[in-house]
């Protein structure tokens, strides 16, 4: 594809599926340069699509190289990538918790390191963090430290950035329609503690798929953030989850998880 200096460079992670996959459509349908890294793509650079797993450090190098030798900057990076994992933290194996956190977040850090030097004034990173870091989970403790490390690094690296006047929006969307819930990895090991509780709260939070936000009104509403010139830090997608918000910072901690636990934990 032929630069126009009036292009955008997107870097998308994730982009083969999901919330990311409808980000890649929205900036080509603006007729942005898109760049999709995803580890379950296929390699076609001529279209700018690079396998990468975001873990792999030499591999993100070896993508984001490639693109700045082509078309010289990166304005936008969407961090996308990440996935979900259930269980009861006790019995969940120490290796997926590794894996839970080395994708979610340090795979974030990894792309970000990558961008942030070819990345010019008023350029943005947004980092897709969740509800999920925002308030507490039975039984998906590890995703939801994940996504609330996500949030806070966000957060600190906004910080560090402004006087490079690089934006950093920590978004963080409710339950959306995609295939997220159904790829979540699921630990359902359980024991005289915790008897059908696992699986009758994995359960719970997989309902009722046709009450969840469509995925192209997420990414519509992050493409949207994006393209403020004073972002907020963090953006909250979902009327109900904005409510559930404020009613966290009103409430004593002690009341939400009750209220959370007693939701999720029967």
């Amino acid at each position: 594809m032929k630069q126009n200096k009036s292009q955008k460079v997107v870097i998308i992670t994730g982009g083969t599926s999901g919330i990311g996959k409808e980000i890649v459509d929205i900036y080509k349908s603006k007729n942005e340069i898109v760049c999709v890294l995803a580890k379950d793509a296929l390699s076609d650079v001529a279209n700018n699509i690079y396998a990468c797993d975001v873990t792999n450090e030499e591999q993100v190098k070896n993508a984001i190289e490639q693109i700045v030798k082509k078309y010289k900057k990166i304005d936008i990076v969407v961090n996308s990538a990440g996935y979900g994992l259930a269980g009861a933290l006790e019995l969940t194996p120490i290796e997926s918790a590794k894996k839970q956190f080395d994708t979610n977040m340090l795979g974030t850090m990894i792309v970000n390191n990558s961008c942030i030097k070819h990345m010019p004034q008023k350029s943005t990173i947004i980092n897709i963090s969740s509800t999920c870091a925002l308030f507490a989970l039975p039984y998906r403790g590890l995703y939801c430290a994940s996504k609330s490390a996500v949030d806070m690094y966000s957060k600190c690296l906004k910080m560090e950035l402004a006087s490079s006047k690089i934006n950093v929006i920590s978004i963080c969307p409710g339950d959306t329609k995609t295939n997220f819930s159904k790829n979540r990895v699921k630990v359902f090991e359980t024991n005289e503690r915790y008897g059908d509780r696992i699986q009758k709260s994995i359960d719970k939070v997989e309902g009722n798929q046709e009450k969840r936000m469509s995925p192209t009104y997420v990414a519509n509403k992050i493409v949207k953030y994006a393209s403020k010139k004073h972002p907020k830090p963090m953006y909250i997608i979902g009327a109900k989850y904005k409510f559930l918000y404020f009613l966290s910072r009103v409430l004593p901690q002690s009341a939400i998880l009750k209220i959370t636990n007693k939701m999720f934990n029967k």
